[in-house]
This record gives structure tokens, C-alpha cells and sequence, in this order.
């Protein structure tokens, strides 16, 4: 049987010739040398500035903008594609930026994808030089491909890859801080930080002064860290009294899930007067947070995953070797790498204020630290004060309902003889007094007291110590006349015992008057509008100088206003430092105090209103001068009386007289 003819379309099929093969890829050329992060800066001084130029006119150039997006992805960017031109500043940033986890990945992507060796090959003599022979035929040209034109910069291009090359692999090399202090420059401040992070360490930031931890702090915000204010809140927990612990445990456990979801820094600053951590945590904060190999079974605790980028900083403004004695008792302080900010390295006040308008992202942060630091000398450290709060605040009391959650009863229990004062002979309550319905105000009761004992009514605590510039309150109040009652006391230190030993700064008393307990315990007067009246309120403001540690009192005994102030009162210890504790009670068992209102404020701006005590300085220096030139007028008037007598008894003459004759002889017989 004959075979069956072809198919018209497997003839065609058959007459097509075999598809050839695909090109193989281009032979990459040998990789340029892997440098160490330090060897990569090293190299960048050494690139030409017209490289750099030239790199950045020609950022749209393929290979150029796979670095520059490189460059910028390492930074932080989320699309980077297109990279941008803006050379100087980039690699400002990159010199602050060390190994980078979030990015790092995106980054080597985008430099595997590029040829880095061809970056190194240099243009051949032949391709310089004029050609010295016939050109050949349009054939052959056609067929030889032409030569890349060489790439524009192409020393500053390879100098920035091998740099983020060096920041990639910097990550797999990175060692733990031990347990010393390690002292950081400014410039490298979020390199350290991100050594320690990819070390597995959470960090503690110290400060030594104001200004370091307002630059550090500044860094953190552009940089997109989450910023949590711990001293504010402990100012409204302790100081203002406005937050329960309760209510600040729920801020922070927002900003922990915020950070800990989104891998961003969680920035606590703690101020010049860090609070124990260990008392703040609970359930919804767990201390095990600051433990870095427990984060895991936080996260699960709290239903969330820990994103790796994910880090406590704890930023602090205390001298280092007060530091050195309190941060092991206030923070959990096992395995945090402890950095130490160099004052020398900061940069200008007027250059950190410029800063301060820069867009918040990693890369503002990182330019902010390669700032020119500003040549100035460093203060010794001084003297090791307690922690005294330094910020603006205002405590106001009106004794609502919620008053017991501010206030404690005593803290003393014995009286004078150390007997323990029976149950139920001070009380504290909240009423409506005086019966007249025209004078009724809510306030707080006190009844009672014991005789010579101080500190048996009601109390509070400030932490840290605080200085505050005025005092005010309105109360009124019965008992006998010889006692001191109605006391308002300001000392540094809790009670203990004896009140002396509690260092007493302002101490206001009802004793036949209103008065200020001075410096030796002298009381003095400071009730200038009138007597105190059995139910009627009296309003006093005390403003209080901190430089010369006296006390201006006024007071309003009519609501007509605070009468001028009679004189200043220096405190009853000048050596107090600053208040701590607040008390308020009775020394007669049968008193009873009623207070409506108090008011505790600290200003950086308030002035003393010495007016009146200036006219009574300038009324007292004319009285003072009129008694000299009255006291001179009568030694005269002795002295003319002296030479009238003897005028009138030898020869007629008065003094003047005479002296006007002895002159004149005397110029005779000259």
C-alpha cells in the first residue's frame, strides 16, 4: 500500500527551519571586593567631586537609579523606584545610618539585579584614541554592536554600592553591649541603637544635661519612633493629681500595642526624676517587656504579633554619677545596653530648632545627626541634689468626693507623750458649712486634733520634690486662740516622728492670728485686713522665692481682695530643697477647720508682688532719714545755743561773729 501524501500543513511545518536557541544571559563580570562599613565611608572621601555631580545630573540612568533606589530604600523609603538626585544629603544620612533590619532585604534586591562588576572595568586606550584606520564597510558595522558609552560617576556610583553592600552584610556581625556604660556621639547615636537591636537588646539612653536629651529626644521624633512622655504622666499622677495610676497604665499599654504592632521604636522618657518601673507594670504593661528574649510571650499575652523592628528606649536627663547609684534600684536594668550621649558632640541650638520643621522620617533623623557639632566647653558635674521637677504645673483641690484618692489620713498616731491617739477623735468628712445658706460653700471638715502633735490630720505626697512659686487656699476655722490650729505645712521629707526632721520649708499656722512659722521657729504676723471670724472664709496666697527661700504672704479677710504684704518670711530650714509633702491638721482637741480650696502652682514665670513691701522699704529709709537730719538739726541748734551764751558772757559776739573777726585780724597782721 502506498504511503499517504503529507498534509499541505505538515509540509509547511517541515519547510520551516528549527527556532534557534535563546542567547544565554550576559557573563556577569567578577563582583567588585566586599569592604567593611568603615573601609566604604573611608572610600567615599576619595571620590572626585565632579563624580558626584555627574552622578546626580544623570539620576534617571538605569543603573544609577537602581543605586540611588538602593540607597533609599536602606533608609527607610516604602517606593524608592526613581531614587532622586539629591546626592549630598543622601549620603549625610547613610554615614549616620548603620545596619538597617526593616529594609535590608528590599535593599540587596535592588543591588543583585544590577552588574556591580562592570562598574570597575575602565574604558580601553583603543576606545580613546582616534581611529588610524579605514572605516569598513556599512556591512560590518551593522554587524558589530557598538560600544556602551561609558557610565557617567561611575566611581561615586560603585563607592555607594559597595557602602550599602557593607551596611547589608554589617547585620550578620553585630555583637552585644556588655554591661559598661558606652559613651556615643551624637553622629552615631542611631547606629548604636540599632546595634543593640539587632543584638536583641532593648536600650537606656542617658542624658547628662537638658539639652542632650532635647536632641535626643528631637532625633527619636524624626525618625518615627513612637514617643511616650513617662514624666508627664508621673506629673499628672503625683503633681497634678488629675490621672489614677489606673488610667496611665491604659495610656502606655496603647503606645506599647502601637509600637510593638508597627516595629517602631517605643521612646519612654523619664525626665531628671525617673519613676520605679517595676510599680507601673501590671497585666496590661508586663515588666517582662524590657526582658528582649521574653518579647514573644508578651506579644501573645497582649494578642499581637512583635514585629522584629520592634525596641524600649529609655531616655533619661541625669549626671552620670548620680545615674550610676539610682538607675539599678528605678529600672530593670539587666540586659538593657546602657549608652551614655556625649555633650561635646551636639549640635547648635539654632541648627536644632531648624531641624525641628523637617517632615518626620528616618531619613529627617539621620540628617539631624550628621549636624555640625557646635565647639564648646563642658560643665563639671555638680553636686548631687535630689530629683526637684523643673516643669510648669498646677495642682487644684476642691475636696470633690474623690478627695480620699488624693489625701490620707494622719501619717501621725501618737501624741506628745507617744500614747497612741484614740480612734475616732480626728475626723475628716465632707460637708456644706457655715449653716447660713448666703455663706455655704462644700468643703472638708477637720475636727480635732492633739495637743503638741504635729502632722494628725490629713496629707499628700509630690514626687519628685517640687518648688513651687505659689500657694493658695481658703478656709476658716475655730478652737482656742493660744493653740496652733488650722496648719498647712510644707516639708521636703515624709513624717517620721519629730517634724523638725521632715526639713520644713513653709509652715502656716492660726495662733490669735494668722501667721508664718520663720526661720528658729520665730512666728510672725502675717494677718494685715482684719481679725478671723467664726464662719467666714479667708482666702491666703503665699508666694514663695526660691533663690533667697522666703515666703510673701497676703491675705483676704473680707472679699475685697488681698491686702499689701507686710514683710517676707524666710523659711523655717533653709536648707530644704523642695517640697514633698503637704499637711494639714490641728493641735487642739477641740478645733475644727473647714477648707474649700487649694490651689499649688510652679511657674518659671511668676515675679514676687513686692510692691507693697517696696513702699514699706522706701517709707521706712525716709523715716530712718528724717530721724538722722532731725537728730542733726538738734546738735545744731545746741551748738548755736552753746555760742550764743558764750558770746553774750565775754565780749558780745556770736559765734559767727566772732569767727568773722578772728579772719579779719588775721589777715591784718599778714
Amino acid at each position: 500500500m502506498p504511503p499517504k501524501a503529507p498534509k499541505a500543513g505538515a509540509k509547511k511545518a517541515a519547510a520551516k527551519p528549527a527556532a534557534s536557541p535563546e542567547p544565554p544571559p550576559p557573563a556577569r563580570s567578577p563582583s567588585p571586593e566586599k569592604l567593611s562599613v568603615f573601609d566604604a565611608e573611608t572610600n567615599l572621601n576619595f571620590v572626585e567631586d565632579e563624580d558626584w555631580a555627574s552622578l546626580a545630573e544623570n539620576a534617571t540612568n538605569p543603573t544609577i537609579a537602581k543605586v540611588l533606589e538602593a540607597a533609599q530604600l536602606l533608609l527607610g523609603a516604602e517606593d524608592a523606584a526613581g531614587g532622586g538626585g539629591d546626592v549630598a544629603p543622601l549620603l549625610a544620612a547613610l554615614r549616620a545610618l548603620g545596619p538597617r533590619a526593616g529594609q535590608l532585604a528590599k535593599a540587596k534586591a535592588a543591588l543583585e539585579a544590577m552588574d556591580l562588576g562592570k562598574l570597575q572595568e575602565k574604558p580601553s586606550a583603543s576606545a580613546k584614541a582616534e581611529p588610524k584606520v579605514a572605516a569598513k564597510s556599512a556591512k560590518a558595522k551593522a554587524k558589530a554592536p557598538a560600544a556602551p558609552p561609558p557610565l557617567p560617576g561611575a566611581p561615586a556610583v560603585l563607592a555607594l554600592a559597595q557602602l550599602i553592600e557593607a551596611y547589608v552584610a554589617e547585620r550578620e556581625s553585630v555583637q552585644k553591649y556588655d554591661m559598661e556604660w558606652q559613651p556615643v556621639p551624637f553622629r552615631q547615636l542611631y547606629r548604636s541603637l540599632q546595634r543593640a537591636l539587632l543584638a536583641r537588646q532593648h536600650a537606656c539612653l542617658l542624658c547628662c544635661s537638658a539639652r542632650a536629651a532635647a536632641a535626643a529626644k528631637l532625633h527619636c521624633q524624626l525618625a518615627g519612633s513612637v514617643i511616650f512622655d513617662l514624666y508627664e504622666l508621673q506629673m499628672r499622677m503625683n503633681l497634678c493629681k488629675s490621672l489614677s495610676l489606673e488610667r496611665a497604665r491604659l495610656e502606655l499599654h496603647h503606645a506599647l500595642k502601637e509600637a510593638m504592632s508597627s516595629g517602631k521604636r517605643l521612646v519612654l522618657l523619664l525626665g531628671s526624676s525617673p519613676l520605679n518601673l517595676r510599680h507601673f507594670c501590671d497585666s496590661r504593661v508586663p515588666l517582662e517587656i524590657f526582658d528582649f528574649e521574653k518579647l514573644e510571650e508578651v506579644g501573645k499575652s497582649l494578642g499581637l504579633e512583635v514585629n522584629p523592628s520592634f525596641q524600649v528606649v529609655l531616655l533619661l536627663q541625669l549626671p552620670k554619677t548620680k545615674a550610676e547609684k539610682q538607675l539599678a534600684q528605678l529600672l530593670p536594668f539587666d540586659d538593657l545596653a546602657v549608652l551614655v550621649l556625649e555633650e561635646t558632640s551636639l549640635p547648635a541650638l539654632a541648627s536644632l530648632a531648624a531641624a525641628e520643621k523637617a517632615a518626620p522620617c528616618l531619613r529627617s533623623g539621620l540628617e539631624l545627626l550628621v549636624l555640625e557639632p557646635e565647639k564648646r566647653e563642658v560643665l563639671e558635674e555638680t553636686s548631687e541634689d535630689p530629683g526637684i521637677n523643673s516643669e510648669d504645673f498646677e495642682y487644684l483641690e476642691n475636696f470633690g468626693p474623690d478627695w480620699e484618692e488624693r489625701w490620707s489620713l494622719g501619717p501621725a498616731d501618737q501624741d506628745e507623750n507617744g500614747k497612741e491617739i484614740r480612734k475616732g477623735l480626728i475626723t475628716a468628712k465632707l460637708v456644706k458649712y457655715p449653716a447660713n445658706p448666703k455663706d455655704a460653700k462644700s468643703c472638708l471638715q477637720l475636727m480635732g486634733g492633739a495637743t503638741n502633735a504635729p502632722c494628725t490630720g490629713i496629707w499628700t505626697s509630690f514626687s519628685p520634690l517640687i518648688r513651687p512659686t505659689e500657694v493658695e487656699f481658703e478656709f476658716t476655722m475655730n478652737g482656742k486662740v493660744d493653740m496652733p490650729n488650722a496648719c498647712v505645712v510644707f516639708t521636703e521629707k515624709p513624717f517620721e516622728g519629730a517634724l523638725p526632721d521632715c526639713t520644713v520649708g513653709l509652715q502656716f499656722t492660726v495662733r490669735g492670728g494668722m501667721q508664718l512659722c520663720g526661720g528658729g521657729g520665730n512666728l510672725v504676723r502675717i494677718s494685715n485686713d482684719g481679725k478671723i471670724q467664726n464662719d467666714k472664709w479667708n482666702k491666703v496666697l503665699m508666694q514663695i522665692d526660691w533663690t533667697d527661700k522666703v515666703v510673701v504672704a497676703q491675705v483676704d479677710t473680707r472679699g475685697k481682695g488681698y491686702a499689701p504684704a507686710i514683710q517676707t518670711v524666710p523659711f523655717r530650714d533653709p536648707s530644704c530643697m523642695g517640697f514633698g509633702a503637704l499637711f494639714i491638721y490641728n493641735t487642739d482637741t477641740q478645733a475644727t477647720c473647714w477648707f474649700t480650696s487649694l490651689r499649688v502652682k510652679q511657674s518659671k514665670d511668676m515675679l514676687l508682688d513686692t510692691d507693697a513691701l517696696a513702699a514699706r522699704r522706701d517709707l521706712a529709709e525716709r523715716l530712718k532719714q528724717r530721724e538722722y537730719q532731725m537728730a542733726v538739726d538738734a546738735d545744731m541748734e545746741v551748738g548755736m545755743k552753746m555760742g550764743a551764751i558764750k558770746s553774750t558772757s565775754c565780749h558780745g559776739m556770736n559765734l559767727a561773729m566772732e569767727q568773722a573777726a578772728n579772719n579779719a585780724s588775721s589777715k591784718a597782721m599778714g
